[in-house]
């Protein structure tokens, strides 16, 4: 890692400098500039939060099937699958602020015009607006969480952020669909460009300031031994394989199996899905921060693991459901299980020769998109052809691939001394 930091914001000092108390007025800037990060992140997510629990109206103003409907959701994984790595190239060429000011643009662009679209093409290029400028704020997010936090408290770090970013998208889930029983579908994409033109003026304001210098530290240090990180290889991709099985997951189970299970199977309303996710949400607000603490103290893949299994097992459970209940503790299991999310980001920043660079971090949006991409795709074709059981069984594979991954090769390529937390 380039630049692990006892405090956001503090400046490293060179290895022979001699130790002085540290720039109050610095660290304070740090710390308010993580504030207004947050911040940012939770707008962010209330603006784009509103798609998943509208889809069931989506699909019936527009008059979508499936498959088309899991196309409008791969759209956006496409769209950030494109950007991620001219992002994160461009993030070590050009100015962080220029690109996060073009992401919000992009962003506030693509919310708009998903409250006017009439077709699927039309909604098709507003959900691609989303996410080239979602991909681009998320490559800035992931590089500032990774280079500006502690090493020892990253997950802790990361988690706080996951707190703002889940708390948006339950407010989002709520209120978009409480809007949508109120006024319609349309109404709620118009309250979230609202939403997204504040978080511009924030980012303007207050963070883009603070993140100017984000890759201004040069390069990180290599390892100490070639030899160790050889030994790693093999569970750098299990790590990666983790990260596309989550993403796979959001997509395909998240956005949208469980929303169209419980708008088409159960007939329930947007409204009662919306809440639905949100208390789900809420229940993975309340895990972040002792998993945060608990992967720092007790070993990132031991608490992964269990967060796999949650996952798995609400996926399982959720066609067999029969109402409004069990289809919310099912969805519960499957967000709780996402309290992991940022534990493979952490682990690449600990064991990748390179740290978190510009480019890892567009390697690393890329295959999240990869898998947000696929996962809606391949549901949405499962649940017209064979229904909603194979749909199911299609995102439990991918999960027990990735658990006896995390669970056998990334513990059986370290060495002797080593050891994968």
């Amino acid at each position: 890692m380039a630049n692990d930091r006892g405090a956001l914001g503090c400046s490293a000092k060179s290895p022979g400098s001699v130790p002085t108390e540290p720039d109050s007025a610095e660290e304070d800037s740090g710390r308010a500039t993580f504030g207004w990060f947050l911040l940012l992140f939770f707008l962010l997510n209330v603006g784009q939060g509103v798609f998943a629990p509208l889809l069931p109206q989506i699909m019936d103003g527009l008059g979508l099937s499936f498959v088309s409907a899991g196309i409008l959701g791969a759209s956006l994984g496409v769209a950030r699958f494109v950007v991620d790595l001219p992002a994160g190239i461009l993030a070590e060429r050009l100015s962080i602020p220029r690109i996060l000011h073009i992401a919000m643009a992009l962003q506030l662009v693509g919310t708009g015009l998903s409250a006017l679209a009439t077709s699927l093409a039309a909604m098709l290029l507003a959900r691609g607006l989303i996410g080239l400028g979602s991909g681009m704020s998320m490559v800035v997010a992931i590089l500032y969480l990774m280079r500006r936090s502690p090493a020892e408290r990253r997950m802790r770090w990361a988690n706080v952020y996951e707190v703002a970013v889940i708390g948006g998208m339950s407010i989002s889930s709520e209120l978009a669909g409480m809007v949508a029983a109120w006024r319609g579908w349309r109404w709620s994409f118009a309250l979230a460009a609202g939403v997204l033109g504040l978080a511009w003026l924030v980012a303007a304001l207050r963070v883009a300031p603070g993140i100017r210098h984000l890759l201004d530290d040069g390069d990180p240090p290599a390892p100490a031994s070639s030899q160790g990180v050889r030994r790693l290889d093999a569970g750098i991709l299990a790590v990666y394989f983790a990260i596309f099985a989550q993403a796979f997951t959001w997509g395909g189970a998240i956005s949208t199996l469980l929303p169209l299970y419980g708008g088409r199977a159960l007939m329930l309303s947007p409204e009662v899905i919306g809440r639905t996710m949100a208390i789900a949400f809420a229940v993975e607000v309340c895990l972040l921060f002792p998993v945060g603490w608990a992967s720092d103290v007790l070993g990132k893949v031991r608490v992964m693991i269990p967060g796999f299994l949650a996952m798995l097992v609400g996926t399982v459970v959720a066609p067999a459901t029969r109402g409004g209940l069990g289809y919310g503790v099912a969805y519960s299991l499957v967000v709780a299980g996402m309290a992991v999310w940022m534990v493979p980001p952490a682990l690449l920043s600990e064991r990748l020769p390179s740290g978190f660079s510009g480019r890892v971090a567009g390697f690393y949006r890329l295959v999240i998109d990869v898998g947000i991409i696929v996962g809606p795709a391949l549901i949405g074709l499962a649940i017209e052809w064979w229904g909603f059981q194979m749909a199911a069984g299609a995102v439990a594979a991918v999960l027990v691939s990735s658990i006896c991954l995390s669970g056998t090769l990334i513990r059986g390529v370290v060495g002797q001394g080593d050891r994968i937390r």
